[in-house]
């Protein structure tokens, strides 16, 4: 019988990984799986990584550390059959906690190593033209145009901090867009799905029922209504947007706020931004576009599953 192969990408700029963790994780991986362990130069080297592990017909890839080379590594996995497994050892390892898997990293490996049984979970397609050509991303549990990308943009004007107060620093990072930049901002962005348009001036699209980067609180957008749906924000101010994120977190429907709509069901939704306007997937910056297209796929990315999770909010006959 062939002894499954699982490449381990880790990061050991997240906040929480040590030599002597990963070392504990490498051990708890070796046996079920002929590992091969890496530690990439950044960003672009961890989809590298996962496209040729991919390529080469490996099992599995698993991401040791945060929402980044979770994101980064999924991108490379995208429409294959090599499964990504998840070792959390970031910030907030958003998708980990939505998907069920273990906190605790060592826990994580464990249950990956135990696991021979794979799933498929919803993500969506971005693409972002800036002009300069169209470039394609995955969004495995939400994307935004507009402000929640310009937070990120805002907090990753100082990366230290983020890693070394995550949650505090989102919440100024957001205060100083929104009583900055967006405290008077009209609306820029032109969206449509097909049968509906709106004026806006920010974009939210969400693939599961969502943890912030606030904590452990989840912000669910179209309160009990199943997933992907998308926060078009049409008028925004320091009230207005408060009043949203304090609904949301409860798991009341934001549609009932004035200068929000709460569009489900779509297969595909266009943004034209004039001027560009900041995009993020899964809390990566992406850059600036003036044009960025949206499409949910229910069964995009393959995962190891580690087991009992939370009951999912969507259905894949709500996708397509």
């Amino acid at each position: 019988m062939r002894m499954r192969r699982l490449v381990l990408v880790a990061n050991p700029a997240a906040s929480g990984f040590t030599a002597s963790l990963y070392r504990e994780v490498v051990d708890l991986l070796t046996g079920p799986f002929d590992v091969t362990a890496v530690w990439p130069n950044g960003p672009e080297e961890s989809r590298r990584i996962a496209v040729e592990a991919a390529g080469e017909g490996y099992d599995v890839v698993a991401a040791m550390g945060g929402d980044g080379v979770v994101h980064q590594v999924a991108n490379g996995l995208l429409g294959g059959t090599t499964a990504l497994g998840i070792i959390p050892a970031g910030t907030t390892n958003v998708l980990g906690r939505i998907i069920g898997y273990p906190a605790d990293p060592r826990d994580a490996a464990a249950a990956i190593s135990r696991s021979s049984a794979v799933r498929r979970i919803p993500v969506a397609e971005v693409a972002t033209d800036s002009g300069t050509g169209i470039r394609h991303h995955l969004a495995t549990f939400a994307t935004g145009i507009g402000f929640d990308a310009a937070v990120v943009e805002r907090a990753e004007r100082a990366p230290l901090t983020k890693v070394g107060f995550g949650a505090l620093h989102y919440a100024w990072s957001t205060a100083r867009v929104l009583f900055g930049d967006y405290r008077t901002r009209l609306p820029h962005l032109r969206v449509t799905d097909g049968t509906r348009r709106a004026d806006a001036v920010a974009v939210m699209v969400q693939l599961h029922d969502t943890f912030t980067y606030f904590g452990p609180v989840p912000l669910r957008l179209g309160g009990s209504r199943p997933g992907p749906v998308a926060a078009v924000v049409t008028s925004m101010d320091t009230l207005a947007t408060l009043r949203l994120l304090a609904r949301s977190a409860r798991g009341v429907d934001p549609s009932v706020l004035g200068g929000v709509e709460v569009w489900d069901g779509f297969e595909r939704m266009e943004v034209e931004a004039d001027p560009s306007a900041w995009v993020e997937a899964d809390g990566e910056l992406l850059g600036k576009a003036g044009r960025v297209t949206v499409a949910p796929d229910a069964e995009g990315l393959l995962i190891v599953d580690t087991g009992p999770r939370p009951r999912p909010r969507f259905s894949p006959l709500s996708y397509r």
